[in-house]
């Protein structure tokens, strides 16, 4: 490539990308008397942004954690022991990044050996989101600040052209997306989606689709040309937790999402976000949150539907792992038709039916195997533990198995800062193959600072 072509493709990727609202109203940042107002009238946030927000508003800065540090493991010599034993491995960088909140993980399908991972972090001046990302299958990972001033955790998708997008909030209540086309080493500029909370993404092709609500009405964002161009979508229910998905043929857009009413609705749209139909009940009578049990009940509750737990295959089949607010079990359900039906729900960790599930995570490959996840809280040992859930396309019965590298002991609340783990870890796994990864933030010692974890691979075997 000549210099002249090499200076202008940086100067492509670095193009502001162009939004446009079918809403005018919602093309703008909500200011703080605005946030507070609709909160004092019942409006719910997620518990990242919420106290990224409080936090903000009480310090002004991010406050350092005070207590001891666990050794940190260089990736490099932790990868020689995932030979062996294929342990979780710890991919935050403890000297440079305060804590490491909220983690998301994809695997770009162009490139099997690049795998990005995300998640909230702090510097001690400002929260940001960074990118631990991998080009060698994990045997290195390097770190990455991928935006700053940042008010949320991570989503993070690939499409089948490469393209890393990574959603967020910045500055506050301000959902965005940045587009990586290196595997994640850069980061374009942020697209803006108007005000909301509570991100997620999926992509396919070159399509993605973003959802997040508007405190709380459901809202999404799509582009169809690899994140050059984003349409903003706004829906008229309102729920916390919005689940995006893309099938395979790329022209049916879900977005799924744990209503206010207390049921798991669906939004469709069968001609790639021209039009809408919906919602749809996919469980009628589930709550969007459920209690967390044990010390990390001081972030507030669980969300039912976090945005990552959801997936599809070649047929079209939808796959749905969300928590039964009332028994707090995780979950399984489907659907054949484009989310008119849904299958009668299954519990897909029978032998753990008293202790309390929480988080649920779920990706499906092209064939229809899917994998799955939940964190579960042992009040024996008041610890927890990182499930993985797995079922063939053609089984009935599921299979589960520990994904950490053992139960561990949650820290408290950072200073100034009350989330630790985040509202959601996740999962991924290639369409073609069983290749899988998982990516969740944990205090192995009960220590401060949270770092992000992953898991290579991701499948209970």
């Amino acid at each position: 490539m000549t210099k002249k072509k090499q200076v202008s493709k940086k100067k492509s990727q670095e193009m502001q990308p162009r939004v446009t609202f079918r809403n005018k109203d919602s093309a703008r940042a909500l200011t703080d008397q605005e946030i507070d107002k609709r909160l004092s009238k019942g409006a719910v946030a997620h518990n990242t942004s919420l106290n990224i927000y409080l936090a903000k508003k009480r310090t002004g800065r991010v406050a350092r954690a005070q207590n001891l540090r666990p050794k940190f493991v260089p990736p490099a010599l932790a990868t020689q022991a995932l030979k062996k034993r294929r342990p979780a491995v710890k991919v935050s960088d403890p000297p440079a990044l305060d804590r490491s909140d909220e983690s998301a993980i994809a695997i770009n399908p162009i490139n099997p050996k690049n795998i990005v991972a995300g998640a909230a972090t702090a510097d001690a001046t400002q929260f940001t989101n960074s990118a631990y990302v991998t080009t060698d299958g994990g045997n290195t990972w390097k770190t990455v600040t991928a935006l700053t001033n940042t008010s949320e955790g991570a989503g993070i998708a690939f499409d089948d052209s490469g393209n890393s997008y990574y959603v967020t909030m910045q500055n506050g209540f301000n959902p965005c997306c940045i587009v990586s086309r290196d595997g994640g080493l850069t980061w374009g500029p942020p697209a803006f989606f108007g005000y909301g909370d509570k991100t997620a993404v999926a992509a396919r092709g070159r399509v993605a689709l973003c959802g997040f609500d508007r405190l709380n009405a459901e809202a999404c964002a799509f582009t169809l040309d690899g994140g050059n161009n984003w349409t903003v979508h706004d829906f008229t229910d309102s729920g916390l937790g919005t689940a995006p998905l893309v099938s395979y043929n790329q022209k049916y857009f879900y977005i799924i999402y744990g209503a206010l009413d207390n049921n798991l609705k669906i939004y469709v749209s069968a001609d790639q976000g021209q039009t809408w139909s919906g919602p749809n009940i996919v469980v009628p009578g589930n709550a969007y949150s459920s209690p967390i049990a044990g010390p990390l009940s001081y972030e507030g509750g669980a969300l039912t539907c976090p945005g990552t737990n959801v997936g599809t295959d070649r047929s079209g089949k939808i796959h749905v792992l969300y928590i039964d607010s009332s028994r707090s079990l995780p979950m399984y359900t489907s659907s054949s038709n484009h989310g008119s039906t849904w299958s009668t729900p299954v519990n897909v960790d029978p032998r753990r039916s008293n202790d309390v599930h929480m988080f649920p995570c779920l990706c499906c490959n092209k064939k229809g195997d899917i994998l799955a996840g939940s964190m579960v809280y042992d009040q024996t040992s008041s610890k927890y533990r990182m499930l993985g859930h797995a079922k063939a396309a053609n089984a009935t019965v599921w299979r589960t198995k520990e994904m950490d590298n053992g139960e561990w002991q949650a820290a408290g609340p950072s200073p100034n800062f009350r989330i630790g783990f985040g509202d959601y870890w996740d999962c991924d796994c290639l369409r073609k193959n069983r290749i899988s990864v998982a990516a969740w933030s944990e205090t192995p010692n009960g220590q401060q600072p949270w770092q992000t974890w992953v898991r290579l691979p991701f499948l209970p075997n």
